[in-house]
């Protein structure tokens, strides 16, 4: 019997990141078998019908920020100058990353070389 091939990575986007794809392996195909019927349904039976099921979704963002009661009081300050500074050093990290590429593909040389090979393709076929 024959091995079954392994279909190509789908090369894709999330977000702003480049995803490799391994897509599933198709079962061979093979001719359903036919068993006989041990009772034939009569027209009057109803046949029970399938409910989809309703769509995944992810807990709605919370952006609200609890009531600090602490900021009348001098450690309150402290702490919320120590969390706005966290915040700043995030925003400034982040933008710092993008600035050197530290969070680009790892493997964009691939993704370059794999595109590059599919144009001249495309272009010697045309």
């Amino acid at each position: 019997m024959a091995n079954p091939k392994t279909p190509p990575p789908i090369i894709g986007k999330a977000g702003r990141y480049t995803v490799f794809l391994t897509p599933k392996q198709s079962p061979p195909q093979t001719a359903p078998l036919q068993t006989p019927s041990p009772k034939p349904l009569s027209p009057r039976t109803p046949i029970p019908e399938a409910k989809p099921s309703p769509p995944v979704q992810p807990p709605p963002l919370q952006f609200e920020t609890p009531k600090n009661t602490m900021s009348s009081s001098h450690f309150g300050f402290f702490w919320s100058a120590i969390a706005k500074v966290q915040h700043v050093h995030s925003s400034v990290d982040e933008y710092l990353a993008d600035l050197f590429g530290l969070n680009q593909s790892k493997y964009q040389w691939a993704l370059n070389e794999y595109y590059e090979t599919n144009a001249t393709k495309e272009g010697a076929t045309a």
